[in-house]
């Protein structure tokens, strides 16, 4: 039978409680919970309940437990086994609890209230586009709340491991709030962006994760870790079982500094630490002596230190956005190895006379033309002909009026990338005048 049908049925099966009045339960009602848990169920009582409701006196236990169309209100706790779900037939469902609620995981795209305490032992999914709401009178327990514009209250303590979204009222707050690619397992999220492998961005994949839940397939991602210690860890993993683990990710970590676990992994080849609040990086940055592509793009900083200067295997090197950094050190010559770098021309103060130090640099990329006056575009055109390595170069991002005067210093290269957004057209004509046919490409 296929999944679809089998939950239809499984839903059809169910009839819990008997048919009873909206006045005669709101009775019930009056004498549990909270006077503000109350004041809120009011407004969603009275859209719902008028032909009536669906009323179990006592507890309820069950393997699992579907709600809609009929209002369902439970007297006393609810205990489930698996999945508590709602939205069934009806565009608005409510189920309302007046003891406490213990269950293994909960999908809700409508209004549930439970008066007393929640104990969910895995995850509470939330999607209803801002419209329903999810809202315990007493404390809340669970590994993971995923919420997709739902709206979570809760009066009690909160006591939850992992938060994926924003909407949650609460006295406290999670324990840490990730991303729903760090909460959660492949197939309950999209990928939105990645940089080499490591997800950056991603989104809660609806059908993938209702999906796992109904199956009831594991879905958690370890929370026990924190996205930076997990990647770390998982690098140290693969080198305990003799695996070759040359790259670590750390974009968008929020982080200040480099975490000092990264300096004992000798033999990284490849480091990412892209849109983070490090604003220094600690010298013991040299001790990653294998390093090949070190990437710092958005960083706050504004200088560099004289041992990252030093790394004897550093081929590939991004400063792009680091607007703070109005100039190279003059150590930054020692990086024998280095063959491609990427620049913010906005922040630097001219051309970084340093790098015409440099033995092996063949590739230069400048990044950022905005409000830049030909004349600070000419420093730069005269310093890339002072570079006797170079083979390849280009301007990339924001837009120029004019180019400058002086373009004959750019015909040595093999190729000139111009990648800006808006140069007026007898300006790239002339630029490609002055290059050897074939040499300038127009775009990314």
């Amino acid at each position: 039978m296929a999944p679809g049908r089998e939950h239809r049925d499984m839903v059809e099966k169910q009839d819990w409680g008997r048919d009873a009045s909206a006045q005669e339960v709101w009775a019930h009602v009056e004498a549990a919970g909270t006077p503000g848990w109350r004041h809120e169920l009011a407004s969603w009582w009275r859209g719902v309940s008028e032909k009536g409701v669906r009323f179990h006196e006592g507890d309820l236990e069950a393997d699992s437990l579907v709600i809609g169309p009929r209002p369902l209100v439970v007297s006393g706790s609810v205990r489930l086994k698996g999945l508590l779900e709602d939205g069934h037939a009806a565009d608005h469902t409510l189920l309302v609890v007046l003891g406490d609620l213990e269950v293994e995981n909960v999908a809700t795209f409508s209004a549930m209230f439970i008066a007393g305490n929640v104990r969910i032992r895995g995850l509470l999914f939330g999607d209803s586009y801002g419209d329903d709401v999810f809202c315990v009178g007493g404390g809340l327990k669970a590994r993971t709340l995923v919420e997709q514009h739902h709206h979570l209250w809760v009066f009690g303590p909160l006591d939850v491991d992992a938060l994926v979204g924003d909407k949650l009222t609460a006295t406290e707050k999670p324990r840490r709030k990730l991303e729903p690619h760090e909460a959660l397992l492949p197939g309950a999220f999209t990928v939105e962006d990645e940089d080499e492998g490591d997800v950056t961005d991603s989104t809660v994949d609806r059908k993938g994760l209702l999906t796992m839940l109904r199956a009831g397939s594991p879905l958690l991602a370890d929370t026990r870790l924190g996205p930076v210690e997990k990647a770390i860890a998982a690098v140290k993993e693969q080198a305990a079982r003799g695996k070759k683990a040359t790259r670590l990710g750390l974009a968008q970590k929020k982080l200040k500094a480099i975490p000092e676990e990264v300096f004992s992994l000798t033999g990284l080849e490849s480091l990412n630490l892209d849109t983070n609040d490090i604003a220094e990086i600690s010298p013991r940055i040299g001790e990653l002596e294998a390093l090949k592509n070190l990437s710092l793009e958005s960083l706050p900083l504004t200088t560099l230190p004289v041992e990252l200067c030093r790394l004897p295997a550093l081929k590939k090197l991004s400063l792009r956005y680091c607007n703070n950094l109005t100039r190279l050190p003059d150590a930054f010559g020692e990086l024998e190895a280095l063959e491609e770098l990427y620049l913010d021309a906005m922040a630097l103060e001219g051309f970084p006379e340093v790098l015409t130090r440099l033995p092996r640099l063949k590739k230069l990329w400048f990044w950022r033309f905005f409000k830049m006056t030909p004349g600070r575009v000419q420093v730069l055109v005269d310093g890339l002909g002072r570079m006797p390595t170079l083979t390849h170069a280009g301007f990339f991002q924001g837009e120029l009026s004019a180019l400058p005067g002086g373009l004959a210093p750019l015909a040595r290269l093999k190729q000139f990338k111009l990648g800006l957004d808006r140069v007026p057209e007898p300006e790239v004509k002339r630029l490609e005048a002055a290059l050897p046919p074939g040499r300038l490409h127009v775009g990314y």
